[in-house]
């Protein structure tokens, strides 16, 4: 399968994505919704600004992009390993790395859709809000969570339970030993910078803008581990 054939299957991966996690997506935020947003709508009161309005539903859209991110990423490389449609994807001639690099930004925009779908659904609970901060948001949580959740499933059957450990095993070790001075506190650095993400969460969306270093540190670090995931694509066999 030539580059121009692969892209044109881009069509037929998004289709598969709608139908799989999509869907999913969109019932789990418009449940979330009901169950966040309109406690949320019945407790504004007048003495409430629309600045803090506006913040207090960028925190509630952050957790439901998070959550949104983890379905995406589930399984977008273990599932075929697993389920053995490897052996039907490349009978013929196609990179894995091309085709589940592909495929990882096939979910972004199919993710993206189903954000600005959810958007209308904020709209109506709590009142409007910059779509495109929530899609900045949306992309920036994507790169950060699935570049990581891309090397786990390239590199492990048990991708979903493995990445969720991970967020919230390096949440609670960084909230331990992130304040300190000892090497603890030195090696907990090297984890995902989770401490990161309420406060960018709060400003990106509310604002459309955050600290440069924190945005390029969430960034950064999974773009790099979606490069690893790309390089275990290429040495390891999908068989293993």
């Amino acid at each position: 399968m030539n580059r121009g054939r692969l892209g044109k299957y881009s069509l037929w991966q998004f289709r598969d994505f709608v139908v799989e996690k999509g869907i999913s997506i969109v019932i789990i935020g418009l449940l979330w919704g009901y169950l966040q947003l309109l406690p949320f709508r019945q407790s504004i009161s007048p003495e409430m600004t629309p600045e803090l309005i506006v913040r207090l539903v960028a925190l509630l859209a952050g957790s439901l992009v998070s959550i949104a991110v983890l379905i995406a990423l589930n399984g977008i490389i273990s599932t075929d390993r697993k389920m053995g449609y490897y052996r039907f994807m490349f009978a013929k001639p196609v990179s894995p790395v091309r085709y589940y690099g592909q495929l990882f930004f096939v979910h972004l925009a199919g993710l993206l859709s189903g954000m600005i779908l959810l958007a209308g659904v904020f709209f109506f609970f709590a009142g409007r809000f910059n779509v495109w901060n929530l899609v900045l948001y949306t992309s920036l949580i994507y790169i950060s969570l699935g570049g990581i959740g891309f090397f786990i499933s390239a590199a492990s059957k048990y991708d979903w339970v493995t990445l969720a450990a991970v967020w919230v095993g390096a949440r609670v070790l960084r909230a331990l030993y992130g304040t300190g001075d000892d090497w603890k506190s030195k090696a907990v650095e090297l984890l995902p910078p989770v401490h990161k993400v309420d406060s960018v969460a709060g400003s990106i969306i509310a604002t459309g803008a955050a600290p440069l270093n924190d945005v390029l540190w969430l960034a950064g670090y999974g773009a790099l581990f979606f490069v690893l995931g790309l390089v275990v694509l290429q040495r390891r066999s999908l068989a293993a």
